[in-house]
Formats: structure tokens, C-alpha cells, sequence
């Protein structure tokens, strides 16, 4: 899927805004501080229903205006197909949601349309800080591609509330916990048993990616399920089930798994550096870009803010060229258009200048 059109009303600094990007690499450059962010932001909310950034609603609409506005046309590159979507999001919180003119309540319709990936300075949190970004990144690969994943998680979801309401009404005994264990159970073996297939998957192309920056090391995703490896999942509720009834929620299960990176054996924490990290991470995003790709047969759409910051000019280069070779539409920030547009020499490349809010056409 590519973006052909976007409108941005009242995003942060962006009062108005209409932008007709290139099917390949675009370069949106300015100051810091003028707004050239923001246009990623706004790409990604249309993938996401929210921005990367913030999740408060008013810090994103913009000063003295009710409701912001995004709209996109976006183009399949396999079939032509147009669809036009978009959405309002009032500070107050709530939102309109539009496909081809019809109105939507679920923003799953967008981010099935709009697969986005996002490479930022800040992404190494990604393999550094708490699991929940990293079950994030599986789920959000199992969402696009693996069809029954998404009323899996929805199963499990429902049983897990309702376990934890009995848990913490301390009527677990009463209200036939053991019945609701086994079903608990069943749903979170398929969704562990979905994500485990899905790392394997990308452990095939993981060391292809990396190997274009950190060719030294072997990589490899390990999956820690949430619950002890010898165990099943029904196994190990029984067995945390006086802890979870003095707690109230359930301490075992899918919401506790992650991933973790292993380079040469070792956790990906223990042995790179904070540049060798974020090339790491650039190469996870490409990975799960390329298997959408393979598995689907369509782009994701790829957002890159400050692609020079804390990479060397040999490094930039890899990850200029990495991009080309994606095949995907691709949005890049920097603060100089000459930081960057040397590096596409080859490609259809778009500039956009962007000051005080305002974007022009370079």
C-alpha cells in the first residue's frame, strides 16, 4: 500500500496541510521544532488511531481548535485499487472514523489498510526497556498477517477478564475457577503457539538484515512465553493460583510473554552498543516490514525520523540503501535536505520543506 495523497488540519503545528508523496522515498526536512515530525506522527495515527509520541489526545490537537483532521488516499501497488480513509479526533476524545465515505467505528479497519513501521532515535526502547513493546511487535505482525490471530487474542482477552474478576471478587472457588482455567488455558496455548511460529518465521530473515550492519554477530529471536518452558499453560495457573488469589489478576500467562534478541547466545543488552542498537533495531522493523511483504504481498509504508542522528555516514548509507531495497513507500526526517538527498541518487526521491507548520514542495 502506498500513500498518493495526505491532509493534515489542525496537528500540532500543521494548520493545513496537503501533501502528493512519491511511491519511493520522500525527505520531509526543517528546523528542529518546525513540524516535520509531526508529519510522521500524522502518517502513523492514521496507521495506528494515535500517535507515537503521546497518547492525550489534546496535546495533539491543535491550540484553540476543537478537532483535528487526517485524510489519506491510499493506493495498492498491486492491483491499483484506491481507498480513501481518514478520520477526526475531537479533544474531548472522541473520534470519527471514514472509509470511502462510509463511516467506521473500529480503527483495526485503518491499521489493516495502513501497515506502518517506524524507525526513530528512541526506538532502541524496543529491545531495551519492559516486555510490553516487544509483545507489541509480535502482535502487531500476527494482527496483519495470520488471519485467525486477532479473534484468538479476543478469546483469550474475555477468558483472562473474567478469570481476574473472580479473582479479585475473592469468588474464584465458588464461581468455577478450574472450568475457566482450562478454557483460559486452551486460548493462551493457540496464542503462544501463534507467536512462536511467527518468531521462528522471522528468525529466517533476521541475520539477512542484519548482516547489512553488524555483520560480526549471529542473531537470533527467542520467545519467552510468560510461563515456565516445562510447563503448560495449565500446569502453571494451577500452580500460581494461591499467589493469584491473594493478589487478585493472574500472574502466568501470554500478557507476560516477550521476546528477547540473543546476539552470538548473549542478550542483545549485554553485548551492543547504543548505535549498534539502533541499527539492530532498524533491522527488526525492516524484518518484520519484508516478512509482511513475503507473506501478504504488499508494502508497508516506512517512517524514519532523524535518520542521521548517532549513525556515522557509512552507517546511513547501509540503512539508505536497506530502504531502497524494502521496496516501500518511505518517509525520512532530517534537518538539512543535504544530509540525506545524496543517499537516494538512483531512487524517485521528493523533498518537502517544512517551517513553522507550513509544508512546501522543494
Amino acid at each position: 500500500m502506498q500513500i498518493n495523497q495526505l491532509v493534515i488540519a489542525h496537528f500540532r503545528n500543521i494548520t493545513n496541510a496537503q501533501l502528493e508523496p512519491s511511491r519511493h522515498v520522500n525527505i520531509i526536512y526543517g528546523e528542529n521544532g518546525s513540524g516535520k515530525t509531526s508529519v510522521l506522527e500524522a502518517i502513523y495515527s492514521l496507521g495506528f488511531g494515535r500517535s507515537f509520541r503521546t497518547h492525550q489526545v489534546r496535546q495533539v490537537v491543535q491550540d484553540e481548535n476543537e478537532a483535528l483532521t487526517l485524510f489519506t488516499r491510499v493506493q495498492d501497488a498491486e492491483d491499483g485499487e484506491m481507498q480513501k480513509v481518514g478520520f477526526r479526533r475531537f479533544r474531548n476524545g472522541d473520534t470519527e472514523i471514514r472509509m470511502n465515505g462510509e463511516s467506521e467505528k473500529r480503527f483495526s479497519l485503518l491499521a489493516k489498510l495502513m501497515p506502518i513501521q517506524l524507525i526513530t532515535p528512541e526506538g532502541v526502547t524496543l529491545v531495551t526497556d519492559g516486555p510490553k513493546e516487544r509483545r507489541q511487535y509480535m502482535d502487531w505482525g500476527l494482527f496483519h498477517v495470520e488471519q485467525s490471530y486477532y479473534p484468538q487474542w479476543l478469546t483469550f482477552s474475555r477468558l483472562l477478564k473474567q478469570r481476574n474478576s473472580l479473582l479479585k471478587q475473592r469468588s474464584y472457588h465458588q464461581q468455577g475457577g478450574a472450568y475457566w482455567d482450562q478454557q483460559l488455558a486452551t486460548a493462551g496455548e493457540a496464542v503462544t503457539k501463534a507467536r512462536a511460529a511467527y518468531l521462528t518465521g522471522l528468525n529466517r530473515q533476521l541475520n539477512k538484515y542484519c548482516q547489512q550492519f553488524l555483520p560480526q554477530y549471529e542473531f537470533e529471536f527467542r520467545l519467552l512465553q510468560g510461563w515456565q518452558e516445562q510447563q503448560t499453560l495449565s500446569e502453571a495457573l494451577a500452580a500460581k493460583l494461591e499467589l493469584d488469589l491473594r493478589q487478585g489478576f493472574t500472574s502466568v500467562g501470554p500478557t507476560k510473554a516477550e521476546w528477547q534478541i540473543r546476539v552470538d547466545g548473549v542478550d542483545a543488552r549485554e553485548r551492543l552498543s547504543r548505535g549498534q542498537l539502533k541499527l539492530l533495531v532498524a533491522a527488526l522493523r525492516l524484518v518484520q516490514s519484508a516478512d509482511y511483504a513475503e507473506r501478504l504481498g504488499k508494502r508497508c509504508v516506512i517512517l524514519v525520523d532523524d535518520l542521521p542522528a548517532e549513525l556515522d555516514a557509512d552507517n546511513q548509507q547501509r540503512l539508505c540503501n536497506a530502504l531502497l531495497e524494502s521496496g516501500s513507500q518511505v518517509f525520512i526526517t532530517a534537518i538539512r535536505k543535504e544530509e540525506l538527498q545524496h543517499r537516494f541518487e538512483n531512487a524517485e526521491v521528493r523533498l518537502f520543506h517544512v517551517e513553522q507548520g507550513t509544508i512546501k514542495n522543494d
